[in-house]
């Protein structure tokens, strides 16, 4: 062989080893993982203190609402408990009294659950964007790829070390952050 054709030789096989070098897959870096659970937020002596305050703010409107279905449901209740040797005519007022109350109960009980959910968006809306906006920047601060709140899986689905839960430290910074 002549120097010529050994060195075209040597060429080509470095070419082809460059090439190949090229086309080898890269290798992923591996994603990185935090766990939050959102139902802390609410948590009355640690959690997000502006969603608290609406909560307390919230049960503290709807108090005289359950108080007065509880007065109505305990009424009901004592109207059910027929003393012994009733006659029958007062046995028919009574259940009829009592009949006339459960359907109240029920339409009470209808009508605050759905002013107590108007009310709960309301109240939590605008915080529960603030939140959410804040903890796409503490993620992205941290260099989280992938976020999971454990609150949305059922007990025992999802199993996560301890030391990967963002929500305490999320939580103190919001706090901090948002007064």
């Amino acid at each position: 062989m002549t120097f010529a054709k050994i060195l075209l030789l040597l060429a080509s096989i470095a070419t082809l080893t460059s090439l190949a070098a090229a086309q080898a897959p890269a290798q992923a870096t591996p994603a990185k993982v935090g766990v939050i659970d959102s139902t802390l937020f609410a948590d009355p002596t640690n959690g997000i203190k502006k969603l608290v305050s609406a909560m307390r703010t919230l049960e503290a409107e709807f108090k005289p609402k359950r108080d007065e279905i509880a007065q109505l449901v305990a009424r009901f209740e004592a109207l059910q408990q027929v003393p012994p040797n009733t006659p029958a005519a007062q046995l028919a007022t009574r259940r009829e009294q009592a009949e006339t109350l459960q359907t109240e109960i029920r339409r009470k009980q209808e009508d605050a659950r759905n002013a107590y959910s108007k009310r709960l968006v309301t109240l939590t809306t605008p915080i529960r964007v603030v939140v959410y906006t804040a903890l796409e920047v503490y993620v992205k601060q941290r260099g989280i790829d992938l976020l999971v709140d454990v609150s949305k899986f059922p007990e025992g689905v999802l199993l996560a070390n301890k030391n990967v839960d963002l929500t305490p430290g999320f939580i103190r910074d919001f706090n901090a952050k948002n007064p």
